[in-house]
């Protein structure tokens, strides 16, 4: 029997490698990754985050919550046909194509193959043999899949780091450029699906209420794709994330409440996806107008220069400078603008000591030996009067 398991555990494996979500994924990495340092080369003149950053920080979840769906699947006898992985594949793609991140949460991504499923059923279309299993698969399984993978978006945003989201410059209603932030995370939740069809049996657990098609299975592993994204300028990115985390758990529970009532009444279970959809656009929408009412954060200011970005690797980092911290003097010369920053800064070509106002609002100071270039490419991203500006072009006029 172990050596049966150890058999479709292998299989699954390889059928990894036949999923076209797998090579989706890695293309739309460079594809999103791509088009955003295109965009922070036009806004700051040089790349602030490579590409692959939106994967930063999660693995770990990816590992745990696919051992966990795996195990939840398998153990209750939880199946999905192969039909069912090319429509999501299908549906995903779809989504990726417009390269909008924050449509790929789950409760988009299974409620709309959810609704497909529905439609199928309530007008019985016809469907080609080989996709015939597609009216076979339970409703209330695919809504509890949801809701688990809605976990997982929620843990996404409450973990967001400051200095790890992504800073942009927008104009504001009076025309001048003020910075925001980009929360955007992708996670993968690679999972052991179970299958129809196959040499493996749970007859250990015939106590436990199972959503199969039948008594044996495969395993299949499968790529199940997240992803996260809403901008920020009048909250920290931080701030605004966790928000957002709270409001996607109210949303959780009351998913979670209504998940009894389609276990008794699974014909209601259509009602509970919408239900989530409606949710998650509302939780979406509002989030966007009540950061928007809010005066931005990242602005020119007259005592200092607020810190908008701060690149990985850079000696900003190594200093421990935070986004939202202002920068009021630099070897004890006051700066109100990124020109006065660097004017100073080129005459200290090899020590770099500041005066930095932290979020809490008092003063620290922070200094560091500077390498040959290094004055120039500290790491720091500020506000520009003009989103083009640079020394440059102002010593030529």
């Amino acid at each position: 029997m172990a050596i049966e398991w150890l058999k479709e555990f292998g299989i699954g494996v390889l059928w990894l490698f036949a999923q076209p979500m797998f090579y989706l994924a890695i293309l739309f990495t460079f594809w999103t990754g791509y088009i955003r340092v295109k965009n922070e080369r036009s806004m700051f003149r040089h790349r602030v985050f490579p590409i692959g950053a939106e994967w930063t920080g999660t693995w770990v979840t990816s590992v745990v919550f696919g051992v966990l769906l795996s195990a939840a699947m398998i153990l209750t006898g939880s199946m999905l046909s192969l039909q069912w992985l090319w429509l999501l594949t299908v549906v995903v793609a779809l989504l990726l194509l417009i390269n909008q991140v924050w449509l790929l949460s789950p409760v988009y991504t299974l409620g709309i193959v959810a609704i497909t499923m529905w439609l199928i059923n309530t007008f019985n279309v016809q469907l080609p043999d080989w996709l015939s299993s597609l009216s076979n698969i339970n409703l209330v399984l695919v809504s509890y899949v949801l809701m688990f993978l809605l976990i997982v978006e929620i843990i996404l945003f409450a973990t967001a780091k400051r200095n790890q989201s992504f800073p942009e410059l927008q104009k504001s209603k009076r025309g001048k450029f003020v910075g925001s932030h980009l929360v955007k995370r992708l996670c993968v939740i690679p999972a052991f699906v179970p299958v129809p069809s196959g040499a493996l049996e749970l007859s250990l657990f015939t106590w436990w209420p199972a959503f199969g098609l039948s008594d044996q299975f495969g395993l299949v592993l499968f790529p199940f794709v997240i992803g996260v994204s809403q901008r920020f300028k009048g909250n920290f990115s931080d701030i605004g994330a966790r928000k957002v985390a709270r409001a996607l758990s109210v949303l959780l529970v009351l998913l979670l409440i209504g998940s009894y009532g389609i276990y008794v009444f699974p014909e209601l279970s259509i009602y509970l996806v919408l239900a989530a959809i409606l949710g998650r656009l509302a939780i979406h929408y509002v989030s966007y107008v009540l950061d928007r009412e809010q005066s931005p954060i990242f602005i020119p200011k007259e005592d200092g220069i607020v810190i908008v970005g701060v690149m990985p690797n850079s000696p900003a980092e190594e200093m421990e400078l935070v986004v939202g911290e202002k920068i009021e003097r630099i070897h004890d010369e006051p700066i109100s603008n990124e020109q006065e920053f660097y004017e100073v800064m080129s005459e200290h070509r090899t020590f770099c000591k500041m005066a930095v106002q932290d979020l809490s609002g008092e003063v620290r100071f922070v200094q560091r030996a500077l390498y040959e270039g290094e004055y120039h490419e500290l790491g720091l991203i500020f506000v520009k009067e003009m989103p083009k500006f640079t020394l440059r072009t102002e010593e030529i006029s």
